[in-house]
């Protein structure tokens, strides 16, 4: 499994952020369920989620941040994949 993100710079310090996961089990989705900046505010910390769903295909799956405003000291993002507490994949990349 690899997790791989494209940082979107919509206007100002608005951004998003779309993340593309491979070798998703089939019967699950991804789902975001974390967006935050990190405790010294160099790094925007975002988690996706596996979660059961019956009629998911898997395979190669997206899924888009939602829109964030960049803190004055964030340097870079980094995409958490994990199932059931157990880290899966991850990502850091600078912003643009």
């Amino acid at each position: 499994m690899e997790v791989s993100q494209i940082i979107n710079p919509i206007n100002d310090n608005n951004y998003d952020d779309d993340i593309t996961v491979t070798d998703v089990p089939k019967g699950r989705f991804l789902a975001v369920t974390a967006n935050k900046v990190s405790d010294d505010g160099t790094k925007r910390e975002i988690t996706v989620q596996l979660f059961q769903l019956e009629q998911a295909t898997g395979g190669t799956q997206s899924t888009n941040s939602g829109l964030f405003v960049k803190g004055d000291k964030e340097l870079s993002i980094k995409v958490t994949v994990s199932q059931d507490g157990t880290e899966l994949a991850t990502n850091e990349q600078a912003y643009p």
